[in-house]
């Protein structure tokens, strides 16, 4: 202990350490300092690295850190694979194995050549391992290597040897031999990331709390270092499953209620809906929930009766009109019946970047709070080793709701310590620890936030930072010294210690309650509180508008995301809305659908998104969020639509309710599909139809099944994200496909399918269709969403005509505000999107990359059409 003090003294004064530069600004040698505090130890010049693995290895005396991402692609300057922290010397060293060391740097960059030699590891797909000499290696990030480990990885005393899950890889490394070997073992089939792995010291197994997946998915699983196996772990009673089944459905109610009252403010209900009585549908929530009471005790009671009561207080209120402070109560209530299933769960419900920690004294493992993508968690969790079972603790106090943050063991204080993380607010950097047995939670130091950028940012100063996507990775030594390795400016990378002392006096700053939220902050009151409906205005603007002038809508607030999303709009007829989502690589990756009443003329969203808390290149890895929620792909492009047979927004096999406003948990089994990228989606009256070149497929909504249709002809071929075409023509009840070269026809009652052979118009470019289109049943019209440069110059709409299989010019004009609008070049881009209601008879023309609405009367005598040579 005394030689590393003095080595930390002896060091702090030097200017390079391992041919790093160091950091003048740190406050105090680490020996000098008090208890609590944080100490910046070490800056090094290189070396950044996002969520690595970061263990201690108390055979070393060292620190070990590995993989995460020291790169999202292109030449940086990279340090090995892996790394040991030596705390007393102050000094990263590069864990080469011994017989590939030999000329290389003992610290810093490994060199140009290596840097250059994992360019393509991560820039041509995945590729996790790369060899050095005779050694697998595990790979630090790419443009397309992911390679977080987040709390994925362990250390095991009994065999000495680290462990950690990647890419459905189970890996162990020999701190000692300084290798890597891929386990083979079986993956995980679900909760494959995001989650944490603590060593169960009682049965001799790693314990995997938390990490991806929707309700179905959310599961402990243990993993049998003596069998090289992982299995899932069954909780609770078949009662206590039963009673947590009741509570889901209750809060599936709660979410009708608001879905119906959002629905009602914004006009966006159908005929029946309108007619509904939503202070009965409250009064019956209340009494399902006093149906349920005498079965629920303790704190879950407490949150049933209050959640009955908030039901109660706003029921009678639905009656009249619907405002954003009754919708705001209405929410409020569903909080609560959240909470309600939060406190019958049986095992820790979904949440991802929630590290666990074992107390060896009292063979615990303890979990806190974490991230449940649309919000971030407050909840403790205890896990008893002995009977394998988990206990949800309520102490008076804790840490306010979190996700990313330190969770480990002090071997001399005998505690747990909890340190930082993130939430969807500003977080101050606090270190707690938590005392197993007596079921406490104490703060040790609060540092409250400064603000930076103008404003904008908040951090704590002199102690790590992490943002609102960034886990807070760090581990303890065998003196209670807490390590933290933060990212700096890039590629620099700062090394964070603290001495933990639990004796000291608590420190003064802000307590959480446990099971509270902290919500992300893109809130649905935000475009509650702006949006303005009105329908008696709507109307007579539809009614005056002048036959073939596309004009811009006004409204208060557009809604969430970036103006690049890469993907077409649904629409639903049966309420006369948009429903717009998807976004991904590059742009938004928030997964709201948002709703754009064509009668109320406002936007509003449903539900707080979840958030993509993954930076990725392209898709996130898992397809749902812990609420049943669609996360969105790599883009949504054409692969989204309404059915209204069903009376859902359909993403493939998955379905949105817009009269709930949220995703249903369960799919419709029998699809088969290419993805969003090689598959279109269509509305049509018999269902939706999927296609992809692994065929054509119908849902059918009464079985609930998606059905596979023949297809008598020539083929379409594999179908294409951008530019290729897919719409339902109701007067033939067929479908029109069109590439780069031609259209076909394919006839539903037949399955016939027919190449037309058409003769494409130069001004089209390289598309026929060029994605979005729209058949205008009247006019017996497709109306082309893009814009073409005609013989006189201008922009003009182009329109095919299925009966004579000819393009034509259509004379359409621009306004908005009044005011003729002119574009110079084509304003309508992939993220845009066309529809029709055959009600109103509006073509609707979704403008995100503007953030704009236009809607288009269409008239067929007075369009002045004029054939495309």
């Amino acid at each position: 202990m005394m030689g590393k003090w003095i080595g930390l003294s002896l060091l702090w004064a030097s200017v390079v350490v391992g041919g790093e530069a160091r950091g003048p600004e740190a406050p105090t040698l680490l020996a000098d300092a008090p208890p609590n505090v944080w100490v910046k130890a070490l800056v090094t010049k290189t070396g950044w690295r996002e969520a690595p693995l970061f263990v201690y290895v108390p055979t070393l005396k060292r620190f070990v850190m590995a993989s995460g991402m020291q790169s999202y692609g292109g030449m940086v300057p990279r340090h090995y694979d892996t790394e040991e922290l030596d705390l007393a010397q102050l000094k990263w060293l590069n864990a080469y194995p011994p017989d590939v060391a030999a000329g290389r740097p003992e610290s810093g960059p490994v060199g140009e050549a290596y840097s250059k030699e994992r360019i393509p590891q991560g820039s041509h797909g995945p590729e996790l391992f790369y060899k050095d000499g005779g050694h697998l290696r595990v790979g630090a990030g790419g443009q397309w290597l992911t390679s977080r480990v987040d709390y994925e990885c362990c250390y095991v005393p009994d065999d000495g040897k680290v462990y950690a899950y990647l890419h459905d890889k189970t890996l162990r490394y020999d701190p000692k031999a300084r290798t890597w070997e891929d386990l083979r073992a079986k993956p995980r089939t679900s909760c494959r990331v995001w989650g944490s792995m603590t060593y169960d010291p009682v049965n001799k197994e790693i314990l995997h709390a938390g990490g991806d997946g929707g309700s179905a998915d959310v599961a402990t699983w243990a993993f049998s270092i003596e069998k090289n196996e992982w299995r899932r772990l069954e909780f609770g009673s078949p009662e206590a499953r039963d009673l947590h089944a009741k509570a889901k459905a209750l809060r599936w109610q709660a979410k009708a209620l608001l879905g119906a009252a959002c629905n009602r403010f914004a006009i966006t209900e159908t005929d029946a809906e309108a007619k509904a009585d939503l202070a009965a549908q409250a009064a019956a929530l209340a009494a399902a929930g006093e149906k349920l009471a005498p079965s629920v005790k303790a704190v879950a009671a407490k949150r049933l009766a209050d959640a009955i009561a908030a039901v109660k207080a706003v029921g009678s209120k639905l009656a009249g009109k619907i405002t954003p402070d009754l919708i705001a109560e209405v929410r409020a209530a569903r909080v609560l019946f959240e909470q309600v299933v939060d406190a019958l769960a049986v095992e820790p419900p979904g949440r991802a970047r929630s590290q666990t920690a074992c107390d060896p004294v009292h063979r615990k493992i303890v979990l806190f709070g974490g991230d449940g993508l649309d919000r971030v968690l407050s909840d403790t969790w205890v896990y008893d080793c002995a009977t394998r079972t988990w206990e949800q603790r309520f102490p008076e106090k804790c840490p306010t709701p979190r996700a990313g943050h330190i969770l480990a063991w002090l071997p001399k204080a005998q505690k747990v310590v909890l340190a930082g993380g993130y939430s969807r607010e500003w977080l101050a950097q606090e270190i707690w620890t938590y005392d197993v047995a007596a079921n406490e939670w104490k703060l040790l130091l609060y540092v409250p936030l400064q603000a930076e950028d103008y404003g904008r940012q908040k951090f704590s100063p002199n102690a790590p930072r992490v943002t609102c996507r960034e886990v807070q990775t760090g581990a303890v030594d065998d003196d209670d010294v807490l390590v933290c390795v933060t990212p700096g400016e890039r590629p620099s990378l700062i090394t964070w210690a603290c001495k933990v002392d639990p004796s000291a006096p608590a420190a003064e700053g802000p307590a959480g309650t446990s099971g509270a939220y902290t919500f992300n902050r893109i809130d649905p009151a935000t475009w509650e509180k702006a949006a303005k409906p009105d329908p008696d205005a709507t109307a007579k603007l539809y009614r005056d508008l002048p036959a073939n002038v596309w004009t811009s809508l006004d409204f208060p607030l557009y809604a969430p995301g970036a103006r690049n999303r890469w993907g077409t709009t649904a629409y639903d007829p049966d309420r006369h809305q948009l429903l717009f989502w998807g976004g991904g690589h590059a742009t938004s990756k928030e997964n709201d659908v948002a709703h754009f009443s064509l009668r109320g003329g406002c936007w509003t969203i449903g539900y707080h998104p979840d958030d993509p808390i993954d930076k990725v290149y392209a898709s996130q890895p898992t397809p749902l969020s812990f609420n049943d929620r669609v996360h969105v792909p790599v883009h949504a492009y054409k692969a989204y639509c309404y059915d209204a047979a069903a009376g859902k927004m359909l993403y493939f096999d998955r379905a949105y309710n817009p009269a709930v406003r949220e995703w249903e948990p369960q799919p419709f089994p029998g699809l088969d599909h290419r993805g969003p990228m090689h598959s279109f989606m269509a509305p049509t009256p018999r269902g939706a139809v999927t296609y992809s070149d692994k065929g054509l497929f119908l849902l059918d909504a009464k079985s609930g099944r998606w059905n596979k249709l023949p297809w008598d002809g020539p083929p379409f071929g594999p179908i294409w994200c951008d530019g290729h075409g897919l719409r339902y023509d109701s007067k033939r009840d067929c479908l029109w496909f069109a590439n780069d070269k031609d259209i076909w026809r394919y006839d539903l009652p037949t399955g016939k399918a027919t190449k037309l052979g058409i003769a494409k118009p130069k001004a089209l470019g390289q598309f026929i269709f060029w994605g979005e289109q729209v058949y205008l049943p009247d006019a017996d019209l497709m109306l082309l969403m893009r814009l073409f440069a005609a013989p006189d110059g201008k922009l003009r709409n182009a329109v095919w005509n299925p009966a004579d299989g000819r393009f034509y010019w259509a004379d359409l004009r621009f306004e908005a505000k009044g005011k003729p609008v002119e574009f110079k070049d084509n304003p309508f881009s992939w993220s845009d999107a066309l529809a029709y209601d055959p009600q109103l008879k509006l073509v609707i023309l979704n403008n995100s990359s503007d953030y704009r609405v236009w809607v288009l009367k269409f008239d067929r005598d007075a369009a002045r059409l004029a054939v495309m040579e």
